[in-house]
Order: C-alpha cells, then sequence, then structure tokens
C-alpha cells in the first residue's frame, strides 16, 4: 500500500481514550478524527476487543479510521475490514493456560478473533473472568511464570495472547506489512496494555490513566481530540 511519506500516523487505544463516558468529549474526538483522516492523514485503532464486538461500535457511531488493531494486536484490518495479518495461539500452550484457570477454579474462553470458540486450534486469544482482584493477580502471575505468553489484567478480564503479540510489535507488523515505517507516527493511550506501544514509538498518554504508565514521563492529555488537534497545528 503505497500512501506516500510526510504523512502523520496516529494509533490510538480505544477505550477511555477514543471512546469515553463523557458524550461531549466522545463526539468531539470523532470530529477530530474525521479532520484527521480527510487531510491524508493515517489513524489506527487498538483494542483489546474482537472485530465483532468494536465494529458494532464503530459502525454506529460513524468512527473513521485508516486501520483497526483488535485483539491487543492479534489481528489487523484495513479500512476496507480486509485482515492483513492474523497471529494465532499455539494450542499446547492455550492447554497450559487453562489448565491454571480450571485450578483455580476461574471462568474463560478462547477467541477466535470475532467470537468465542471451542477450538483450540482456532484461537487468538484466551480470556479469563474475575471478579476477585486478588485473586486474578495471583492467576495471571502463576500463568506468566510457567506459559510463555503476553498477558495482563484488565477491568474484569485476564488477557491471555500469544507471546510475539502486544500493541507495539502488531504496529511494527502493520508499518511494514504497508510500508508507512518512513512516515511520522505518534501513539496515545491510558492503560498498562499500551506500555510498550508508548514506550517504544513517539507516545502520550491520558491524563486519566493506569499508574504504571508514570514512569514513562510522557506528556499528558485530558482528550483524544486536544492530542490530534496539537498534532494538526505542527
Amino acid at each position: 500500500m503505497d500512501m506516500g511519506e510526510n504523512m502523520k500516523i496516529l494509533a490510538s487505544d480505544f477505550d477511555n481514550t477514543l471512546f469515553v463516558e463523557d458524550t461531549n468529549i466522545f463526539l468531539k474526538n470523532i470530529l477530530a478524527i474525521k479532520r484527521f483522516v480527510s487531510h491524508g492523514d493515517v489513524f489506527c485503532i487498538f483494542t483489546g476487543k474482537n472485530y465483532s464486538d468494536i465494529k458494532g461500535i464503530l459502525t454506529k457511531y460513524k468512527i473513521l479510521y485508516s486501520y483497526l488493531i483488535c485483539e491487543d494486536g492479534a489481528k489487523i484490518y484495513n479500512n476496507m475490514d480486509y485482515c492483513i495479518d492474523t497471529v494465532m495461539m499455539n494450542s499446547k500452550i492455550i492447554s497450559k493456560c487453562l489448565k491454571v484457570f480450571k485450578n483455580n477454579n476461574c471462568s474463560y474462553y478462547l477467541d477466535d478473533g470475532y467470537n468465542k470458540t471451542n477450538n483450540v486450534n482456532d484461537c487468538v486469544k484466551v480470556v479469563g473472568i474475575y471478579d476477585d482482584l486478588n485473586k486474578a493477580s495471583k492467576i495471571l502471575y502463576e500463568i506468566l511464570s510457567e506459559v510463555d505468553v503476553y498477558a495482563y489484567l484488565s477491568k474484569s478480564h485476564i488477557n491471555i495472547v500469544d507471546k510475539s503479540v502486544n500493541k507495539c510489535n502488531s504496529l511494527k507488523r502493520l508499518l511494514n506489512l504497508e510500508g508507512l515505517a518512513n512516515n511520522e507516527i505518534y501513539v496515545i493511550g491510558d492503560g498498562i496494555n499500551d506500555l510498550e506501544l508508548i514506550k517504544n514509538f513517539n507516545g502520550v498518554i491520558m491524563s486519566n490513566h493506569n499508574n504504571k504508565l508514570d514512569n514513562l514521563c510522557r506528556k499528558e492529555y485530558d482528550t483524544l481530540y486536544e492530542y490530534i488537534e496539537e498534532l494538526s497545528k505542527n
């Protein structure tokens, strides 16, 4: 995909960065993205959600995007919703994760990128469900100690993908696949799964962010649209 050089590429986290509870801010974010893309710049959405869950929201609110990176980077789509890259989980790795969940009486499900599945040979993500943070932290520690994966806690889930997958690595894959590596690249997020992305690229963070991002010492923004407006002026 030859889109030329000297364009800006902005990769944004979805929940609590683009999609926020304040309706006024959310709508301003959407308008800012529309203007950004209309100038020929590239806007990428990152999410831990699968394609089916995120697509309904994007369609409902008519949110534009150049690329959509789902499942924390395991699935990458272009703006025609064609999947251009997938990283599957190994079935033996999945079985090890499930053993830990079962031993700890933790509910879980497998995700094939679109829906829940029972097929360990067609799975990009394993998700544990928890309501006890201390117990979930223990399970996460056990998984990371025993299984070679990338895993983290979100608000109510234990998220597990292949060890090669995180938002940073997926952006690198996208840039290489689409020949975009020579452009200006910017990223923004708020969560622990944004850490590698912000650390390795020209990243900034949302003011309301996970405290584990504090050590990055990056500039903070109250809203996504304010950051986009600043980028558009430069």
